[in-house]
């Protein structure tokens, strides 16, 4: 399960990092938790109270809200309790799936954007966010180094009705993004899509494909599941003030 986390890192990409006790510190101008978070990893220290809050200050120089997003396959036993202790707020139970992609499938490739400045502007329309933190997406998008597929589909009339990210990395497909506009949705085609950048994915030399998605959001859920994906490990976040 490190192997997911070490891919969903780079498949994601911060503006900005450092390493500190072992925690992997990560920091996109607040765009997003999993970018603007101290991550525990195999290596993460059982950070005593001076240490969180140094963490803590590092964040709050950048202008950020200390977050720590803490998983089930590596968080230190007491890390919990101390940030609960502390005031730090649960938030966003998160859910890692996964799916083999050695299985038959029989989807097409995906339609493409020409560049991720294209797909974001689809991406926008979709999904419905304009606000100005769209300019750290798009820094964010082009700064990912891997093969990516910026999947979209369309109606018959050109209108736009879904978009998604296919991110392979270290040998593992990332799934991100996914999004169908309102007017569209209940139609399949979320899963037609998915189906289309699992099929890239697998082409690509893709094992495995993995997701995050917030374990309050059922309907996702059962999407993911319907592809084949299943329950690998869980995260979750601490938030300071």
């Amino acid at each position: 399960m490190e192997s997911i986390e070490s891919a969903a890192f780079s498949a994601w990409p911060s503006l900005d990092s450092q390493d500190l006790y072992g925690w992997h510190l990560r920091f996109a101008d607040g765009y997003t938790k999993r970018a603007n978070s101290a991550n525990c990893t195999q290596d993460s220290e059982e950070l005593s109270e001076p240490q969180v809050n140094h963490i803590k200050q590092i964040y709050q120089n950048r202008g950020l809200q200390p977050i720590f997003r803490l998983t089930s396959i590596s968080a230190p036993p007491q890390i919990d309790s101390l940030l609960a202790e502390k005031g730090y707020r649960f938030v966003d139970m998160s859910l890692v799936m996964t799916t083999p992609l050695d299985i038959q499938r029989q989807a097409e490739l995906p339609t493409c954007a020409s560049s991720p400045e294209s797909w974001l502007n689809i991406f926008q329309q979709v999904s419905g966010k304009l606000e100005a933190s769209q300019a750290i997406h798009l820094k964010m998008l082009q700064s990912i180094k891997s093969p990516c597929a910026f999947a979209i589909k369309k109606s018959q009339e050109g209108l736009p009705t879904s978009c998604g990210l296919g991110v392979l990395e270290q040998g593992q497909l990332g799934l991100f993004d996914v999004a169908t506009s309102p007017d569209f949705r209940r139609r399949g085609l979320a899963r037609e899509l998915c189906e289309e950048i699992l099929q890239w994915g697998g082409q690509m030399g893709a094992k495995v494909a993995f997701v995050q998605v917030v374990a309050a959001n059922s309907s996702a859920i059962s999407l993911y599941e319907r592809l084949g994906f299943r329950y690998a490990y869980h995260y979750w976040y601490r938030i300071g003030d």
